[in-house]
């Protein structure tokens, strides 16, 4: 056994109570509405792009979909789907430079 192992065993009392354990506290219900699903966030991101003429930074998407939306939108559900949309064979964006995007095609 080890050194560092043999000195916890011995300082435990036998006679004490076992430390309670903690459950993980659940969620209330579904996410539901309150939630902004991906396609929702893709719309309005395109949207965003549609309405601008030319290239616009990351931040500045972020800004006009809360703005549009009228509520708080997670940045980085904005920044992921400006990622992601923008590789692969049905690219709906384009990075003109570091953190700036426009509408493919």
């Amino acid at each position: 056994m080890l050194a560092w192992a043999a000195t916890v065993s011995e300082g435990r009392d036998s006679t004490a109570k076992p430390t309670p354990r903690v459950e993980p506290k659940r969620a209330a219900g579904a996410i539901g509405a309150s939630h902004q699903r991906h396609d929702w966030v893709v719309a309005a991101v395109i949207s965003v792009l549609e309405m601008h003429p030319g290239p616009m930074h990351a931040r500045e998407v972020h800004r006009a979909v809360e703005a549009m939306m009228g509520r708080a939108v997670r940045w980085a559900s904005v920044k992921a789907c400006l990622a992601v949309n923008v590789a692969g064979t049905a690219l709906r964006f384009v990075r003109v430079a570091r953190g700036q995007y426009r509408l493919a095609g």
